[in-house]
């Protein structure tokens, strides 16, 4: 059995400096931190992540989009970041982001026609919108995007946080749900939406608006809008595998699709106005290698989550990597299993930064590309960092000491729903 003691001082939950997760000239402009979650409290001595920089410098110091995006420093704020890829940053447009995500949110708790859409136990979509309304709402699923995209000016970042409102909330309906038609998720005008919500209501108004704002950014520069909205409307959230998985790769494909891989990636692109090929055989690779990281690191921050949902009698099967490595590999233990799912994370990293220094000395690319490839580095770190800080994974037990939930200022004025009775209370949020 392994050796679990962690003796990373630079890690501790217990000790954190979030003075230091940013310069001071930056530090006033980032949003608060309040809870960090370590998915591998027990990590191994052998598993020590170094920090790993992006392989080159793909945006000119004087590029017009690095002054969207906020460098954080997490392993200086002595956060538990799981994570080798030296890339996190926030944008400078996040208060922007959550009132486009509060805004949506607050039409879907409103809207009398979301109140159709079932989710689970009698939970409506609507419900559910109102559940994530809560107070600390932005804690929740909100800033993903926000980390993940830091490059997107602020009509391009208030666009992608429509849309992962849309996905996540989607995600949990598909999650829960037998049922996997997705009716919600944006086709040309949002997949057949119209036979759930109003279609003169604010809500269908609102969304199409959003779509309409994919299609004229394009317009303006880039053409990855429409890979956006394709990328949504071929999304069908958690759908279960009738089998078992026999091998590691056999899971990490089955997750490309689970966690939306192709929507990430075009959201990437879209972010900063790209017109790069995503079917570029050049990039196949990496881009495999970046799917597969976006999967394990949803898997490790949700794994305590989805164990407990599982106990539950409503819950159909555990689908994560750990549970999947303990199998395949017939580990004694939680702790072992989780190790190993780690020590597979970073090998994927090591991979990522290996395709890279072959792509620099081989591939020939282009500017355009090598801007893409870094901003799939930088959301990919900054999908981690979310997966840290965010309550939806960690819950209460997560967050940092001296951040009371009581009288603790939110960082918007969050609406009180109509009701909170959603059946869902206690339960901690949902699993992306």
């Amino acid at each position: 059995m392994f050796d679990q003691r962690s003796k990373s001082p630079e890690l501790s939950v217990d000790q954190p400096q979030l003075s230091q997760l940013t310069s001071p000239t930056d530090a006033a402009l980032i949003s608060p931190v309040k809870f960090a979650h370590d998915p591998v409290p027990k990590t191994p001595l052998y598993l020590d992540a170094k920090d790993a920089p992006f392989p080159r410098e793909s945006f000119d110091s004087m590029h017009p989009l690095l002054k969207h995006g906020i460098k954080l420093y997490p392993r200086k704020a002595r956060l538990p970041f799981r994570c080798s890829l030296n890339a996190a940053n926030e944008s400078r447009f996040w208060k922007q982001g959550l009132e486009s995500s509060m805004e949506l949110l607050k039409l879907l708790s409103d809207d009398q026609s979301a109140n159709d859409v079932a989710v689970r136990g009698g939970v409506t979509m609507a419900g559910l919108a109102r559940q994530e309304l809560r107070p600390e709402f932005e804690h929740r699923f909100c800033k993903a995007n926000l980390y993940m995209f830091p490059y997107a000016d602020e009509e391009r970042t208030k666009l992608l946080a429509a849309s992962m409102v849309m996905m996540f909330l989607w995600d949990d309906k598909a999650e829960a749900s037998s049922d996997n038609t997705v009716s919600f998720i944006p086709e040309t005008k949002i997949n057949n939406t119209k036979k759930h919500l109003s279609p003169n209501s604010r809500l269908q108004h609102h969304i199409d608006s959003v779509i309409s704002g994919f299609q004229t950014a394009d317009l303006a520069a880039g053409n990855a809008g429409r890979e956006v909205i394709d990328a949504m409307s071929k999304a069908l959230g958690r759908i279960r595998p009738g089998f078992e998985f026999r091998t590691l790769r056999q899971y990490l494909d089955f997750r490309h699709d689970n966690v939306n891989a192709d929507y990430v990636l075009a959201a990437v692109k879209f972010s900063i106005a790209s017109e790069v090929d995503l079917a570029d055989p050049r990039l196949a690779r990496y881009l495999m290698l970046v799917k597969d990281h976006l999967g394990i690191i949803n898997d490790m921050a949700s794994y305590d989550k989805e164990l407990h949902a599982s106990k539950s009698s409503d819950w159909e099967q555990m689908i994560n990597i750990v549970d999947v490595v303990q199998r395949i590999m017939c580990l004694p233990d939680v702790d072992s299993a989780k190790a190993m799912a780690y020590a597979y994370q970073l090998q994927t990293e090591a991979w990522m930064i290996e395709e890279l220094q072959h792509l620099k000395s081989e591939a020939r690319l282009e500017d355009q590309e090598w801007q893409y490839l870094e901003a799939t580095y930088i959301c990919a770190a900054g999908h981690a960092f979310f997966s840290m800080t965010s309550s939806r994974y960690g819950g209460e037990v997560a967050r940092l000491k001296g951040e009371s939930d009581e009288d603790n200022e939110t960082l918007l004025a969050t609406p009180t729903p109509r009701s909170c009775n959603t059946g869902m209370e206690g339960q901690g949020g949902e699993v992306h």
